[in-house]
């Protein structure tokens, strides 16, 4: 069996990764960042990312920024899970937008890949994209639900794009139609914590007209590629 890659998880595990797969694991609030390192120095197939989601920025404390900084500098982690999300009427988009461009500058400052949560917020993040830069160590979306010219113009900054069990769903054809859309040299694949790896590169495959083998390959190439910064 090819080597996986799957671009974003979280804890706990839901399922027993083979030893060939590298998983990202994904912090989302200054309560789990701990055990995000803990389960990286247990576990030499992950790859760590502490980030403040935006679910979590109102709650978030004061010093939220200064501990993550200074947890990226004493360990080789990334940034991340950060980003945007409007889709709850209550959520506070500018407070949303300043946690997430300070992550992105941390990202900038301390060179790491970041991971990105975006929901009904496509053109805002392509607006904040473009202002901040899109970090050098690496960048990707993840379990993405946008539309494809959006996906073509993250391509074209250099954003991969990454698709989670989403694509199990027979009821979610826009998400399938975008991963189409997605050239191969930028494309990820991802469990979300929430289904078996090969179930996704397999349905994934089988709707870009390739073997399980070859998108296998391809994403784990694209995902060393994007996390290089954590994997050397």
């Amino acid at each position: 069996m090819p080597a996986r890659f799957d671009a974003h998880s979280h804890l706990p595990d839901s399922y027993s990764a083979p030893n060939n797969h590298h998983r990202v694991v994904c912090g989302t609030c200054e309560s789990d960042w701990d055990a995000i390192l803990a389960h990286a120095a247990s576990e030499d197939r992950v790859i760590p990312m502490l980030g403040l989601h935006p679910w979590f920025v109102s709650e978030a404390s004061q010093a939220w920024r200064p501990r993550l900084e200074s947890l990226l500098r004493s360990h080789r982690v990334g940034v991340g899970e950060c980003g945007l999300d409007f889709a709850r009427k209550d959520s506070d988009r500018s407070l949303q937008e300043a946690a997430f461009r300070a992550q992105l500058r941390l990202a900038h400052a301390i060179h790491r890949p970041v991971a990105m949560h975006v929901v009904r917020a496509w053109g805002r993040l392509l607006d904040l994209l473009r202002e901040e830069g899109v970090p050098k160590a690496g960048a990707m979306v993840h379990a993405y639900a946008g539309s494809p010219e959006t996906a073509l113009a993250l391509q074209a900054m250099g954003v991969f794009v990454s698709f989670s069990s989403d694509l199990l769903k027979p009821d979610r054809p826009k998400v399938r139609e975008a991963l189409l859309s997605v050239d191969a040299s930028h494309l990820l694949l991802e469990t979300d914590g929430t289904a078996e790896l090969d179930r996704v590169v397999e349905t994934a495959a089988a709707l870009r007209g390739v073997s399980a083998e070859v998108l296998a390959t391809q994403t784990w190439e694209n995902g060393q590629l994007c996390f290089k910064e954590l994997l050397v």
